[in-house]
């Protein structure tokens, strides 16, 4: 009987111990739903990398197609079908920068329909906050504002990469964001996407195994552009909307 008990109070210890860590004793499961400013780069796969940096498993499926907004996939049923079949912590969805009025009322309205979707299969649904064309830099506020407006008054996560972007050109403005069409991300704009995508759904944004150098996910930032990207994302991340 004592042995028992004591093999019982073993695997609470060890249950209990292993959340403190940070070790993850199941996977954290992502859908994310969106366009090329998702798969580019592969932030997905970013976010998982990220995790493995702390001892967390991040499983994840996309739900991905070019020049996709978010109804198409409503529309294809795609979205439906996955949370049907499948168990998710998180839905990260994505469409383009929906900074004119009418787009910042269709966004709006399908994270509604998401926000549904999500309570039914009871996930936890967040909005990935992009960016403007760099033509249109202009609109970065009204980006910024379309995202965290739409994700406050449907009550869902947001992440705000988008404000990252922001405050990193803010405190150097050298740091490469765009890649050569000036709309997708480079590797580094996709890095800092990623870190703030990851540290919202983990609340893990300090980074204190994140490096740079050759053979480091940071490989193409040196240690004080590395330390904006850190410092950025943590005051997107702990902005109140």
């Amino acid at each position: 009987m004592k042995l028992c008990f004591l093999f019982l109070w073993m695997i609470g210890w060890y249950c209990s111990t292993g959340e403190v860590l940070g070790k993850s004793l199941h996977p954290i499961r992502i859908l994310f739903v969106g366009n090329s400013l998702t798969y580019t780069n592969d932030i997905p796969a970013l976010v998982k990398k990220l995790g493995e940096l702390d001892g967390i498993n991040i499983e994840y499926k996309t739900i991905v197609g070019a020049d996709y907004g978010l109804e198409d996939h409503l529309s294809e049923g795609t979205v439906q079908n996955a949370l049907a079949v499948s168990k998710y912590d998180f839905v990260v969805i994505q469409q383009g920068p929906s900074a004119l009025p009418a787009s910042q009322i269709n966004l709006m309205s399908v994270v509604q329909q998401y926000k549904m979707l999500c309570d039914h299969a009871k996930t936890k649904l967040a909005v990935y906050m992009v960016w403007p064309s760099k033509s249109r830099l202009f609109d970065l506020d009204q980006v910024i504002y379309s995202y965290s407006n739409a994700a406050k008054k449907n009550d869902v996560i947001v992440c705000p990469a988008g404000l990252a972007w922001k405050k990193t050109w803010a405190m150097d403005s050298s740091i490469s964001l765009y890649g050569p069409d000036g709309f997708h991300p480079d590797t580094v704009g996709s890095l800092l996407s990623a870190m703030v995508i990851y540290g919202t759904l983990t609340r893990k944004y300090m980074f204190e195994k994140l490096e740079s150098g050759e053979g480091t996910l940071s490989k193409y930032l040196n240690k004080r552009s590395l330390n904006i990207l850190k410092k950025t994302t943590k005051e997107a991340i702990e902005t109140k909307w």
